[in-house]
């Protein structure tokens, strides 16, 4: 593991160029939302499907490049990568928009075992939506709404909230893998699930633990660090390109992980479900 750790490093540092994409994908899909989601309904609604394809785009060819960094298969120049995106776009776009498709289903199944759990062990915090809006106008509103809440519904929302991050923690875990089985081993994105699922419990199950754990938390503390220190205009953006160079680093991390411990080993053995 913690040479897999390492070797993540020198791959994020030596191909850096791999925040190329993702820098100005977050540019440009942070203005077309500004400029797009206005007007009427079907606009709102043909703008988002947009974003989905956008998405779906840069998704595709940043997860090739990716491939190409972890198996070796990239060019000695490292800044000659860039233009391997074109290729993984053609190549992944309809699979990673199976993907997407797949953690839409996947998540409002979790919403609703998550719903059907809290209202059978925590039940209903009786507040009702209006005061809740009320409440999400700014920060000082928020907090004066929860110190005037009786102590049981304080209780009932840390509750919800908890049952909520464990969801979605669980369902996080369980897609660690969606996107690199796409890649390595199958362009059926529903079948790469499936094989994503099996490598996830097979005999590394407890590693793959330990991966999901140190991203999770390493992820947790990024943030905190990010709020405190973002309240000026250099601390803010010197912390973005903390961000940006750590979610390259994740996504190197986990290809890596992936590559190593089930693509590079298992052979077309791991291709079956």
């Amino acid at each position: 593991m913690l040479n897999c750790f390492k070797k993540s490093f020198k791959l994020t540092n030596k191909y850096i160029v791999l925040a190329t994409p993702l820098i100005l994908f977050s540019l440009f899909s942070s203005l077309y939302i500004l400029f797009s989601l206005r007007g009427d309904l079907i606009n709102i609604l043909t703008a988002l499907i947009l974003f989905v394809f956008m998405f779906a785009a840069f998704l595709s060819g940043w997860a090739y490049m990716l491939k190409l960094v972890v198996s070796d298969c990239a060019k000695d120049e490292p800044n000659a990568l860039i233009k391997e995106f074109p290729a993984g776009v053609g190549e992944y776009f309809l699979p990673v928009l199976g993907l997407m498709v797949n953690i839409l289903v996947l998540s409002v199944l979790f919403f609703f075992a998550a719903y059907f759990i809290g209202m059978k062990t925590i039940g209903n915090v009786e507040i009702s939506s209006a005061a809740l809006s009320s409440a999400m106008e700014s920060t000082e509103e928020l907090k004066n709404f929860l110190m005037s809440l009786p102590k049981d519904q304080v209780l009932k929302l840390n509750l919800w909230n908890l049952l909520i991050l464990a969801a979605m923690g669980v369902e996080y875990f369980l897609l660690m893998f969606h996107l690199p089985a796409i890649v390595f081993k199958c362009t059926n994105p529903f079948k790469a699930f499936f094989i994503s699922l099996k490598d996830i419990f097979s005999k590394a199950f407890f590693k793959n633990i330990l991966l999901y754990l140190s991203i999770f938390f390493s992820y947790a503390v990024l943030s905190v660090l990010t709020t405190i220190f973002t309240l000026n205009v250099i601390t803010h953006f010197i912390f973005t390109l903390i961000n940006f160079y750590y979610i390259v680093f994740i996504g190197v991390l986990v290809f890596n992980y992936y590559y190593q411990n089930f693509v590079r080993i298992g052979g077309k053995f791991d291709e079956t479900v």
